[in-house]
Parts: structure tokens; C-alpha cells; sequence
């Protein structure tokens, strides 16, 4: 069993760290009223929150609620600033900790990994099986993954690397965070925090290590809370279902999709339909492009949006792009609207 990691709090709160976590929680967001009246008492905030860490007093702050609609809609709970400080404090000492934990072959929120990475694992592991012989895919995503992890589980993997009191204390009171105080078995946690984004990861974890110890699968791959598996057979992947839902349903959890399909229909994983030798966009992927380039036309005419903000969408859209055969669906795209700016009359 790995050894659990003592006597964190003294890492997290110093001062450095607490500069770094600043540094990064601010990233993108200068401009924004909260970050700039933090800055301007910096010293004493930073003092306050090191102080409240320390001596058990720390508590989170009201969260600012808002719906996102990409790639789906979504309810996001973002924190207060100081407490996405006090988040990159904590994930900047026990990140790596964790992530040592992880498997090679999880995805998310890790260096080193990511979507492009992970396609590129599964299109390899494709031409080896499908040049060898019959390749079934099981490709299963969880329902509403963050809003289903009950915060006892939560708790749980947190302790499986770390044991400093302090630490846990204060990690305990941001999953706590948003629980009913009347609810005896609280369950999810905001997708806005980043240590939701660590404790989503641990609890994928426990099933990884399962799919790999008690399973033995060695073609499984996952990015969150979708999961990819490459066996020989459909009987086997049927099977495979079975066990990976039954585990499921032991953590409290079902799935929203769970397809068994031959790799001659190519495998949607991480954006992308994966063959042995091709990749392609996703068809909501184009879709989700065409109408944000249509929305981005109405804004730029209006000058809601600056031609900064217009490129830069689009360079994130394109860099996702190019990992795929795509070069025809992106002149198609780009060029379907023309950025204009209307022209008032005197």
C-alpha cells in the first residue's frame, strides 16, 4: 500500500505557494472587480487566508451559481475568489501526490495527458487489434458524473495518499461546502471548483484500478467520466458492461450511455471518431462550431466582441481540429460567416 502523505498544511500555506495559487487563480481574470480588490489588500488577504488554513478556521464562501449550455447544459458553482486561492494553494502540494496514485492510461486534468494524447492511445491500440483480428469497442459515459459523488466517498479518496489532519480538515469544509445541513448523505460536488476536478479524478481512479487489477483489462482508457474499453469479442464486452455497471451501482452511480459496437464504426472518444487509420470530428463538435461562429458573427457586429476574442475562439477550435482529418469541415466552417461590423447611420 502506498504511504500516505503527513504534515502538509506547512507546504500549502507558505507564503510562495500562496503567491503561486494567487498567480494562477487570477489567470484570464484580472480585469474582474474581486480579483482587483484582493489585489489591492494583497498582503493581508494572503496573511488572513494562510492564518485561517493553519489554525482549522477557514471556511468557504457563498458560491455565484450560473448554466453553461457547452457541450451540454450545465450548472456551475463558482467560489469566491480568496477560496480559489486557497484551492491552488491545496492542489499545488497535493496534486502530484494524487496523480502518482493515477494509471497511465486516465486522461484528465493531468500533465502530460489530455484528449489529443488519449486519441492517439486509443487510435494505436485500434491498428494493432483490428490488424490481428475481430475488435469490439465498450464506450460508457457516467450520468451526471460531479452531481452524483456522494461527499462520504469523496472524503474517502482523498484519505487514500493523505493523512495530515490539517489538510483534510480543510478539504472536508469545501465538500461540505454546498451540503443541506439537514441531508444526513450529502451527494455532488460543484464543477467549478478545482478540487472538484482532483476529487472526480480520485474517484475515477478507484474504478481504474479496479478495471485494471481485478479485470485486467489492458486496453481501457479514460478521460473523466467517460471510458473506453478494446476487447476481442461482443460477448465479452457485453459482459464487461454488466461488471462496470454493477460497479457503478455499488458507488452510487449509473451510466447515461454504455455502447457496444464493432470498431468498424470507429470509437466517439474524446471529441473525436476514432478508425486504425483516420480520425474525425465528432458531428455535435461541428455542429457546436457552426453555432458559436454564427453567434460570434450577431456579437462582432454589435462590438460586443473584439476581433482578439473572435481569434482566439476560433485558434482553440482549429488546434482541436487539426488532431483530426479535417480540413475540408474547417474551410467549410470558418468560412460559412463574415465578421462585420454594422455600420450606424448620423
Amino acid at each position: 500500500m502506498a504511504r500516505k502523505q503527513n504534515n502538509l498544511i506547512e507546504q500549502i500555506i507558505d507564503w510562495d505557494n500562496l503567491m503561486e495559487a494567487h498567480r494562477l487563480a487570477r489567470r484570464g481574470k484580472r480585469d474582474r472587480r474581486e480579483v482587483a480588490a484582493f489585489e489591492t489588500n494583497l498582503w493581508e488577504e494572503l496573511g488572513a487566508l494562510q492564518m485561517e488554513l493553519l489554525w482549522g478556521t477557514y471556511a468557504p464562501g457563498r458560491y455565484r451559481s450560473f448554466v453553461v449550455y457547452e457541450p451540454k447544459r450545465r450548472e456551475i458553482l463558482a467560489a469566491p475568489y480568496r477560496d480559489r486561492v486557497a484551492q491552488h494553494a491545496i492542489c499545488n502540494i497535493c496534486g502530484s501526490i494524487w496523480d502518482r496514485s493515477m494509471i497511465f492510461d486516465n486522461y484528465a486534468c493531468r500533465v502530460g495527458k489530455g484528449t489529443h494524447v488519449g486519441a492517439d492511445r486509443v487510435e494505436k491500440w485500434l491498428r494493432g487489434m483490428v490488424a490481428s483480428g475481430d475488435t469490439w469497442v465498450l464506450k460508457m459515459d457516467v450520468s451526471k458524473y460531479f452531481f452524483s459523488i456522494r461527499h462520504d466517498l469523496a472524503k474517502a479518496v482523498i484519505r487514500d495518499r493523505i493523512r495530515c489532519t490539517a489538510t483534510l480538515r480543510v478539504l472536508d469544509a469545501i465538500i461540505d461546502s454546498t451540503a443541506d445541513p439537514c441531508d444526513p448523505d450529502p451527494v455532488g460536488i460543484p464543477v467549478g471548483n478545482l478540487t472538484s476536478q482532483w476529487i472526480a479524478n480520485l474517484v475515477g481512479n478507484r474504478i481504474d484500478q479496479w478495471a485494471k487489477r481485478d479485470l485486467r483489462l489492458r486496453r481501457y482508457a479514460r478521460y473523466m467520466d467517460d471510458m473506453v474499453v478494446l476487447v476481442r469479442t461482443k460477448e465479452e464486452a457485453l459482459d464487461l458492461r454488466q461488471a462496470f455497471d454493477d460497479k457503478l451501482a455499488s458507488m452510487g452511480m449509473r451510466f447515461s450511455k454504455a455502447s457496444v459496437l464493432p470498431a468498424s464504426r470507429g470509437v466517439n472518444f474524446l471529441g473525436y471518431r476514432i478508425w486504425p487509420h483516420k480520425r474525425l470530428l465528432r458531428k455535435d463538435s461541428v455542429r457546436r462550431m457552426k453555432r458559436r461562429m454564427r453567434e460570434m458573427e450577431w456579437q462582432y457586429a454589435r462590438g460586443l466582441i473584439d476581433p482578439a476574442d473572435v481569434r482566439q475562439r476560433i485558434a482553440s477550435w482549429v488546434a482541436h481540429a487539426r488532431h483530426a482529418d479535417s480540413e475540408t469541415i474547417r474551410r467549410r466552417v470558418l468560412g460559412s460567416v463574415v465578421f462585420k461590423r454594422l455600420v450606424k447611420d448620423d
